[in-house]
């Protein structure tokens, strides 16, 4: 009798310890799912604040001073500045993800006039005459398009990505609206489709198998241009730490700026805050020269 009490006691205790074992494991595995969470949400936490450090300054910054070049007396054609990157080790300078604007007094404002990087050009050495007379002068074009077999040519180029417009017919209207050399039906805003194709760099257009042959309005811009040309240059399209760039803007004749202008330029890399420059033009600019803004 007292053998099977003791037995039975045993096997009650065994019980018991299986069942504590078991709320162990459980917690445990809670535990770790509570900690795993915690680490998760700081680590997401960190990422954001990371992002909103980042988005909150500005990693290019001027590096010396800006230039402004006369083509007659009291006419500014283009402006260079200086650029270095500040507390990173790159900066992504790609067309599509980069913005500068420009506003010169009252009269003029750009939202985007970026063309990107200009890597044929090392200005390592050269005079920044000769690097200008390299650059390509970008104006508004407005021309006739012979559309046939989907293809055709815009004769003027580069052409500065984001505003092409093609008129089909009155309801019909092409853009590449997203600046990276995709051209879409814009019939219907709301829903584009995308209907054929553009090369920046020689002007051909492919892919509009939908538009019937024959000539076509076109509309597109190789003016008022911002390029980046980098000393160091490694073909990428980044601005790097041990890289130098000059961001040279080449103004329209009817967007040019003069004395007392007070002139706003915003650099804004791919989600970084724009790096603001703001200066007034001096009140006497000799012709076919370079001046200093500091």
């Amino acid at each position: 009798m007292n053998m099977r009490r003791s037995n039975k006691r045993g096997i009650v205790g065994i019980e018991a310890a299986i069942v504590l074992i078991a709320f162990v494991i459980v917690a445990a595995a809670f535990a770790f799912m509570v900690v795993n969470m915690g680490l998760t949400s700081t680590e997401k936490s960190k990422e954001a604040i990371q992002q909103g450090l980042k988005e909150a300054s500005c990693p290019l910054t001027l590096d010396g001073s800006m230039l402004l070049k006369s083509e007659s007396a009291n006419n500014v054609s283009t402006i260079i500045i200086p650029l270095k990157t500040l507390g990173v080790k790159y900066v992504p300078m790609w067309t599509n993800e980069t913005v500068v604007s420009i506003k010169i007094g009252t009269r003029v404002s750009v939202a985007n006039i970026y063309s990107g990087i200009n890597h044929t050009i090392d200005p390592s050495g050269m005079a920044f005459d000769t690097i200008l007379n390299l650059l390509p002068k970008a104006y508004v074009a407005s021309e006739s398009i012979e559309i046939k077999g989907g293809e055709g040519s815009l004769l003027k180029v580069p052409i500065l990505p984001g505003s092409v417009t093609i008129v089909v017919n009155g309801t019909t209207i092409l853009k590449d609206k997203d600046a990276d050399g995709t051209l879409y039906n814009m019939t219907d805003p709301l829903k584009p489709t995308q209907i054929g194709s553009i090369n920046y760099d020689t002007g051909v257009i492919s892919g509009l198998t939908e538009v019937k042959d024959g000539p076509y309005q076109a509309t597109y811009r190789f003016g008022s241009a911002a390029t980046l040309v980098i000393e160091n240059d490694n073909h990428d399209d980044s601005l790097d730490f041990f890289e130098k760039g000059y961001l040279i803007i080449t103004l329209h004749p009817h967007q040019r700026v003069f004395p007392r202008d007070n002139v706003l330029i915003e650099v804004r890399p791919e989600k970084s805050a724009p790096l603001t420059i703001e200066f007034t033009v001096p009140e006497a600019i000799p012709a076919n020269a370079y001046v200093t803004i500091e």
